[in-house]
């Protein structure tokens, strides 16, 4: 059968390089990398994030819709980025600043995440709209003309519910109020219609318990074998709104972290004294440290049980 498809016409394979679908990928693959401990995939992702960001953003005009034709000769044509496009990058951002603690991650992803809401929030009814409305002389494409608040997961994750997720990421490291109004008004302008999609609405499901549950960041400090056992200790549990950060002694100062952590984290006695400790703060509120992999496990577990 092999033999027999080799001699029929290849079907044929889009090729363009998306700037949505890409960052949907780098999350996966920081995902993998960290569940399963594989460097190989974490490289490759930030490196696709790394383009996306260096051939993508333009911090004027925004994201870009296509990266790269499939076709080399083909004239490269700049098409401006939909909601699909800065909701994925926000949340592939955050997810590699969680992954390297590099904070020039983090703030990408709050440069992108202002820029979409001034683009495509509705701040009338609330939620957002797929594409921006065009300047004054410019024409929409085809049906791209006509707004819609894109909810339903099909194929990929509905562009409202990503947005309302990466915005209530941002606003649990920045207590930056507005972000989770924004998300607030996104989940409600949908609620009366979610029942109705069923497991099309999973993404929209996630992002309300998101905003339901006490977001939690454990930030584990050192690098050593008490460090990895804390950290393996800590991306055990699943828990959405969790997140875990990994640094240095010397990269626990103010400038490495988000405005939520910088105020309390460098302050901690053991922080400064330079031990290997782990950081449990729940809504803006951070537990003592924790240097035992045991005892941050059940720290967490009796903090879950709460939050559910």
């Amino acid at each position: 059968m092999y033999a027999a498809r080799l001699q029929r016409p290849t079907p044929y394979v889009d090729k363009t390089v998306y700037t949505g679908w890409n960052a949907l990928c780098v999350s996966a693959y920081l995902d993998a990398a960290r569940v399963l401990g594989l460097q190989n995939p974490k490289h490759f992702a930030l490196r696709s994030l790394d383009r996306i960001l260096a051939d993508g953003w333009h911090a004027e005009s925004g994201l870009v819709h296509v990266l790269a034709y499939s076709d080399p000769k083909a004239e490269y044509r700049k098409v401006p980025g939909v909601l699909d496009d800065y909701a994925f990058t926000v949340v592939a951002c955050l997810d590699a600043y969680e992954t390297t603690s590099d904070l020039s991650y983090f703030n990408f992803a709050k440069r992108i995440a202002d820029a979409m809401v001034k683009r495509f929030f509705d701040s009338v009814s609330g939620g957002f709209f797929d594409t921006p409305t065009p300047a004054a002389g410019e024409k929409a494409l085809g049906v791209l003309g006509s707004h819609r608040k894109p909810f339903q997961d099909s194929p990929t994750p509905a562009g409202n519910s990503v947005a309302a997720i990466a915005l209530l990421r941002l606003y649990a490291y920045t207590n930056d109020t507005s972000l989770r109004d924004q998300a607030e008004q996104t989940i409600e302008v949908l609620a009366g219609v979610a029942a109705q999609y069923g497991i099309f609405a999973a993404t929209y499901g996630i992002a309300a318990v998101h905003f339901s549950q006490p977001h939690t960041q454990i930030v584990v400090i050192g690098k050593n074998e008490i460090a990895d056992r804390l950290y393996a200790a800590a991306i055990t549990p699943y828990s959405a709104g969790q997140s875990v950060l990994k640094m240095a002694n010397n990269e626990a100062v103010p400038q490495n972290l988000p405005p939520a952590l910088a105020e309390t984290i460098p302050q901690i006695p053991a922080v400064k004294q330079g031990k290997t400790v782990a950081v449990v703060c729940s809504g803006f509120n951070c537990q003592p440290p924790i240097s035992d992999p045991d005892e941050l496990a059940r720290s967490m577990k009796t903090l879950f049980r709460r939050a559910s």
